[in-house]
């Protein structure tokens, strides 16, 4: 394939840029794909790589077109990673848009929630991400990393012991108080689901 070949080539050795490749799994782009370039500051897209692009260009961009264009940035306060990270190519991702007059609501629980997750030693890393730009509105990303459909669903049952150690920490009934009023927080239609999936074949190496 046209694109595994393009990364190996071009995005797969130390000073490359770095691109990473998911397959829409739901939703109305369900089989389309995504192709996010990871960069650890914005000035990185200053350098172009004008050798990669064009051979992008002349072999692969006949083949597709593109839907447009989005810069995102991790949130490391709402970021939850484990302590021994594992490498893991399933998403769930919901996407909430929020009123910028609720943006301390909505923040509490993101973040709470990642105390909560620490506070359980949580095995997978669940990573939040807010749009800069590209944008309607104050659109958020929370990714939940698994292994598989079977792993997910296995995580699920982790559910009570989230609350009950979030309401541990934060006090009886705090869970569903909080989680109402980061509902209430968001714009209308401001929450959906979409999984996707990594494709080590299209993507960077991992560092």
């Amino acid at each position: 394939m046209a694109v595994a070949k393009k990364t190996k080539m071009y995005n797969s050795k130390e000073g490359q840029p770095r691109w990473v490749t998911f397959q829409i799994l739901t939703g109305p782009n369900a089989w389309h794909y995504v192709r996010m370039q990871i960069a650890q500051s914005v000035g990185e897209f200053d350098n172009v790589d004008k050798v990669g692009n064009a051979y992008w260009q002349k072999n692969i961009g006949p083949l597709h077109s593109s839907e447009g264009n989005s810069m995102w940035k991790i949130n490391k306060n709402a970021t939850y990673t484990p302590k021994v990270p594992k490498r893991l190519n399933h998403r769930r991702i919901i996407f909430y848009n929020y009123k910028q007059s609720h943006r301390k609501i909505f923040w509490r629980f993101r973040n709470r929630s990642k105390n909560t997750l620490e506070q359980m030693g949580y095995k997978n890393r669940v990573g939040v991400m807010y749009c800069v730009s590209g944008c309607n509105g104050n659109w958020v990303q929370v990714r939940f990393h698994n292994k598989d459909f079977t792993g997910e669903d296995e995580n699920w049952k982790n559910r009570p012991k989230f609350i009950e150690k979030y309401e541990e920490l934060y006090g009886e009934g705090s869970h569903e108080e909080d989680l109402d009023r980061m509902y209430e927080s968001l714009m209308l239609n401001g929450r959906r689901i979409r999984h996707v999936k990594r494709l080590p074949e299209l993507s960077s190496p991992w560092n």
